[in-house]
């Protein structure tokens, strides 16, 4: 089995298709944002067409962007390398038109590497079927079918695959390439965190951290809006509840969630659909070492539980494995993001330090997530 170790591109080039797919596997990839679906199995039965989701999905967040100027070498080197293990003739990145800008240097340096597509400002665009229907605009024998007839005579509904595609959004190839090139799994999530009155903040921080604790350092007074407001596991389209009514229980960052939007208790998240954030300051902000504990799910909406490698009591350290991927069933490996102590391990989550929050409310939590 290949191990997570720092690679240079000539040995990333030299995997094979079955180390790849079992690196994004072990380094506990999937998804990081819409269904959370595990990657290594997209890339089990590899497509002629890459498409990378650069349409950041939700009004106001900053992530995509931030990403693909912060790692611009990092995603051509992955390019490079995808091409050469998986066979991908071509690499997409579609991009909202009002994006453009930000996305001009991809633009001014596409040697046939990739290629840069603009698609309407609508953020439906961020759903798969959406997204390459306006990348191929008229050419509709590579939009994604409706219906697929099956060998016993039903149907189902048509995927990407089908089409010769594989989707795939910004995060979860920048997880890729850190599983491919540095060795590193899956320990952090970046997560935009903003509302009308709250100027954004983007983290990068532990998985299964608090979101009040998040809100807390993006400047809220979260004790003075106790029961005022609520947050939004999302943002103004596609979302879940995280807290109905601040104060009054906690959410954990899932390896799905890639916004918190804090609004007024009692208000439809839709009615922010215009809302304007600006450009963070700061950049993006680690909270690596600076949340007081985290919950991690071994498992997941289409995940089997990993086998904890841990037990109550045990000290670990950031970047440690601490649940093994199982053979039955889609599963991925864990890791800690954060040094602390394993306090809890119940209901298929690993708490570290106290956890991000009780673990009657992370069971709750995981076993929403498990039924949408």
């Amino acid at each position: 089995m290949a191990e997570l170790k720092r690679r240079t591109l000539d040995e990333v080039k030299a995997l094979s298709r079955e180390e790849a797919v079992e690196l994004m596997r072990q380094a506990g990839i999937v998804g990081a944002g819409g269904g959370g679906f595990p990657t290594y199995f997209k890339w089990r039965n590899p497509q002629p067409n890459l498409i990378v989701n650069c349409t950041e999905s939700e009004p106001g967040y900053w992530g995509d962007k931030m990403i693909h100027r912060e790692y611009y070498d990092e995603f051509l080197e992955l390019f490079d390398a995808m091409k050469d293990i998986f066979g991908i003739e071509q690499v997409i990145m579609g991009v909202h038109f009002k994006d453009e800008e930000w996305f001009s240097r991809y633009k001014e340096n596409a040697n046939g590497l990739y290629s840069v597509s603009l698609v309407p400002d609508k953020y439906s665009m961020g759903e798969e079927k959406t997204l390459i229907k306006n990348i191929f605009n008229e050419d509709k024998g590579k939009w994604v079918p409706r219906r697929v007839e099956m060998p016993d005579g039903s149907k189902r509904p048509g995927l990407p695959l089908d089409a010769g595609h594989i989707v795939q959004n910004s995060e979860t190839l920048l997880n890729i390439y850190n599983a491919f090139f540095l060795g590193r799994p899956v320990t952090t999530k970046f997560v935009n965190v903003f509302g009308p009155d709250l100027p954004l903040k983007l983290f990068e921080t532990p998985l299964g951290s608090s979101a009040t604790e998040l809100i807390k350092l993006a400047g809220m007074d979260v004790e003075a809006e106790a029961g005022n407001v609520s947050v939004i596991d999302g943002g103004p389209y596609l979302n879940e509840m995280g807290i109905e009514s601040l104060g009054e229980g906690d959410a954990y960052v899932r390896r799905t969630t890639n916004g918190f939007l804090i609004i007024p208790k009692g208000v439809a998240s839709k009615e922010y659909a215009d809302i304007k954030t600006k450009l963070p300051e700061e950049g993006v902000i680690s909270l690596v070492g600076k949340v007081s504990g985290v919950s991690l799910p071994l498992g997941g909406r289409f995940l089997k539980p990993a086998t904890p490698l841990v037990s109550e009591g045990d000290e670990v350290s950031f970047g440690q494995k601490v649940g093994e991927p199982v053979e039955d069933g889609f599963s991925i490996g864990v890791w800690s993001g954060m040094d602390g102590t394993i306090t809890s391990i119940k209901d298929d989550i690993i708490q570290i330090s106290g956890g991000a929050i009780p673990q009657e409310e992370a069971a709750a939590e995981t076993e929403a997530e498990a039924a949408r």
